[in-house]
């Protein structure tokens, strides 16, 4: 199928293929139990609001959630947990949100796009901007829309595994034989 097909109506075929695009589709875009299985790691010394948005999680049914209010150990808990997303406040004792940002950015391959969601009281464009060039994916301002987090995330998880499944697809394509050889490359090729 090539991409004039995903509308449904094949000018080759004049046939309908929107059970192919639901196939393909299926095999590209985590679908929801994959999106609930992810690993979230809040870090926030807020415990109040810890404790709000892992309600918030297990309301949603998101069980892998851990969090830290000690900004010190959030690397250590990060390396452990390996977290699918991370979300982080900026007002924290040394080190602060920016300083944790920094640690994980350093940490985490840049391939492997690790979304971070930074939630803050601390909502000034200056704030903003140093979080997002200091590589926060996203920014909310406290006190937040729990409607709002929660689809962000989805939106951020949703990026991150479609990222993940370009890369294995890459690898998939640059394993293929090169030069468009179907034949076993130790094979001569058989005469006609």
């Amino acid at each position: 199928m090539d991409i004039a097909d995903l509308d449904g109506n094949s000018p080759k075929t004049g046939s309908n293929n929107k059970s192919d695009y639901s196939a393909m589709s299926s095999q590209l875009f985590p679908g929801e139990q994959q999106l609930r299985a992810a690993k979230i790691l809040i870090i926030d010394d807020e415990e109040a609001d810890i404790r709000v948005l892992e309600w918030a999680f297990q309301m949603a049914k998101f069980p892998n959630v851990r969090s830290v209010t000690d900004s010190s150990q959030a690397l250590e808990i990060f390396n452990r947990f390996q977290p699918d997303i991370v979300l982080l406040d900026l007002n924290m004792p040394e080190p602060d949100g920016f300083a944790v940002l920094k640690q994980l950015r350093q940490t985490a391959p840049v391939a492997d796009f690790l979304p971070v969601l930074v939630l803050t009281g601390q909502n000034t464009t200056e704030a903003r901007s140093r979080a997002m060039a200091g590589g926060a994916n996203d920014f909310l301002g406290k006190p937040v829309d729990y409607t709002e987090v929660m689809l962000r995330i989805k939106n951020l998880l949703l990026t991150r595994f479609l990222h993940q499944r370009a890369r294995e697809m890459q690898k998939q394509l640059e394993a293929l034989p090169a030069g468009g050889e179907t034949h076993p490359p130790n094979k001569p090729v058989p005469k006609r």
